[in-house]
């Protein structure tokens, strides 16, 4: 499908809509399509979404977030692509899942998914492959990166190739950061709580964030324990959720030597 711009319009006016209900992840996706000069137009639900397209439907793509709260990605995509004046416009699925949930995501409606790392290099690819006017020629999709070692908790490399410094790290940091601490103070409320659908909510946050952030040990714990919530496994779920909290204090530490962090302006 390709986006409904005008046939002498170029890429330098596209906005987008970018929904997802992490603020780490939404500030890490205005900052990359600000790159390209493209106007990210936010919004943290599925609810939010339909709210903004009731009024203007004047965007190129929407990048979606399957994991929302309340109507999930898929349906709030479904819906929209019912509405005559939406439908035309190219939904991307953000997504970490598997190759067979991908095939769902397009049996679904999805027009397409960008791997939920955001690499700006594929994220581009994702989003130009349906930006190309009427008759025009489409961008060729830039190569996979190579993944880093898995020796490597954190991949220090790749996050100065894509923020191209410390200084820009180190604010990516910080909201990393403050994202993460107030999603294990509602993991520990949920835990408390036996609250099996709050505990999943925030493995599924944590996932996201320690993806973008190359934290590898982090979303291993983290999936880890959202393993056992949907296993049933009651002698497990303490000592995960103790990983988790461990992964993110390590972390913490990790980042503060490399990067030589103050974190009083958090």
């Amino acid at each position: 499908m390709v986006s409904p711009l005008a046939e002498n319009d170029t890429q330098k006016n596209v906005r987008i809509m970018v929904v997802e209900d992490v603020d780490f992840n939404l500030e890490i996706l205005t900052a990359i399509l600000a790159e390209r000069g493209w106007q990210a137009v936010t919004a943290t639900s599925g609810e939010a979404a339909l709210e903004i397209l009731a009024a203007d439907c004047d965007f190129q793509i929407i990048l979606m977030d399957i994991g929302l709260p309340g109507i999930d990605g898929l349906e709030t995509t479904r819906r929209l692509k019912e509405k005559p004046a939406c439908r035309a416009i190219p939904v991307i699925a953000l997504t970490a899942d598997s190759a067979t949930e991908r095939k769902r995501f397009l049996a679904a409606g999805f027009d397409g998914y960008a791997e939920k790392d955001f690499d700006p290099d594929q994220l581009f690819a994702a989003i130009e492959t349906h930006l190309a006017p009427a008759g025009g020629t489409r961008r060729k999709p830039a190569p996979a990166v190579t993944p880093p070692s898995t020796l490597l908790d954190l991949d220090f490399e790749a996050l100065l190739a894509t923020y191209g410094d410390e200084t820009l790290l180190c604010r990516i940091a910080k909201a990393f950061f403050a994202d993460t601490n107030t999603e294990l103070q509602r993991l520990d409320k949920a835990m408390a709580s036996g609250d099996r659908a709050g505990i999943l909510a925030c493995c599924h946050s944590l996932r996201g964030s320690a993806a973008i952030f190359t934290a590898k040990k982090l979303a291993t714990v983290s999936k880890e324990l959202e393993d056992c919530i949907h296993q049933g496994n009651k002698t497990g779920i303490e000592p995960a959720w103790h990983r988790v909290v461990a992964a993110h204090d390590l972390l913490r530490e990790i980042v503060t030597h490399r990067l030589t962090m103050t974190w009083n302006n958090q």
